[in-house]
């Protein structure tokens, strides 16, 4: 499975955590910045340039802080109901 890298180490706000995001999956810049379309996006659309299967490893999970932490917490949370829903994505934290 491809993975897909995302460096938490300097997330403080949530824009910083769906930029990290839509750089890694090459999403479009009029990507919406909400957990529907996130859905829409990695599982049922073609949105981004990198599609499933792949696995989301966030780097530095540890040190995000601020409106970050509690973002990057939904998204793990977001990717783990999506892989329970048949979709092929998965995630892992370091």
């Amino acid at each position: 499975m491809k993975e897909l890298f995302m460096d938490g180490k300097n997330w403080r706000t949530t824009d910083d955590v769906y930029d990290s995001f839509f750089q890694a999956v090459s999403a479009p810049s009029w990507h919406g910045r909400n957990f529907n379309a996130l859905r829409d996006s990695i599982c049922t659309g073609d949105t981004n340039d990198i599609k499933v299967p792949y696995r989301l490893v966030i780097q530095n999970f540890g040190s995000i802080e601020g409106d970050a932490r509690k973002m990057a917490e939904d998204f793990v949370h977001l990717i783990d109901e999506l892989k329970a829903q048949g979709c092929n994505v998965e995630i892992r934290v370091e």
